[in-house]
Parts: structure tokens; C-alpha cells; sequence
């Protein structure tokens, strides 16, 4: 009997050592997974941020190139502005007085 005994004592250890075994080997593998799971999120957040600076970059680029089209649109308008001015300045002169009237009517009124 006693022999039984310490087979099945034996039987049990083993049982319990294979099962802590493959416990520890789940354990690792779990750990494995959450690490590559964690590094795919990461490198698709590094990504995410990558084109984010991207797009802003090269949405800065197209403000600044349309800006400098709008500049360049505004000086010729200006210049040609200026130019009807210098000849023909009477009724440039009439809408500056117009304004100047309306102005001084506007604001006398208390």
C-alpha cells in the first residue's frame, strides 16, 4: 500500500509540475503576444504622428505659396490702382471728400 501510496503521490507531483509547466509556457506566450501587440500599436502611432506632420507641413507649404500668389495679385491691382489715380485723380478726389463728409456727418451726431 505504501508503494501505491508514493506512486500516486509521485503521479501527482508530476501532474502538478507538467501543469505548472504549461502554465509558465502560457504565461510566457501571453507575454509575447501582448509585446508584439504593443509595439504594432505603438508603430502605428509613430506612423499616425508621422503623416500628421506631413500633412501639416505641406499644408503650410501651399498657405504659403497661395499667399504669396494673393500678394503678388494684390501689388498689381495696387499698382494699377495707383496708376488710374495719377491719371484721372478728380474722382478720386470726389470719393475721398464723400467720404471725409459722410465721416464728419456720422460723427458730429451726439
Amino acid at each position: 500500500m505504501a508503494t501505491a501510496a508514493r506512486r500516486t503521490l509521485k503521479t501527482v507531483e508530476d501532474a502538478s509540475d507538467s501543469v505548472s509547466d504549461a502554465l509558465f509556457d502560457q504565461i510566457a506566450a501571453l507575454r509575447k503576444e501582448v509585446a508584439l501587440i504593443s509595439d504594432a500599436v505603438s508603430d502605428y502611432g509613430g506612423h499616425a504622428l508621422n503623416d500628421v506632420q506631413h500633412n501639416a507641413v505641406a499644408l503650410a507649404k501651399e498657405v504659403r505659396h497661395q499667399g504669396a500668389v494673393v500678394a503678388r495679385e494684390a501689388n498689381r491691382q495696387a499698382h494699377a490702382a495707383g496708376k488710374v489715380v495719377q491719371e484721372n485723380p478728380v474722382p478720386v478726389l470726389v470719393v475721398l471728400g464723400t467720404i471725409v463728409l459722410l465721416s464728419t456727418l456720422l460723427f458730429r451726431r451726439d
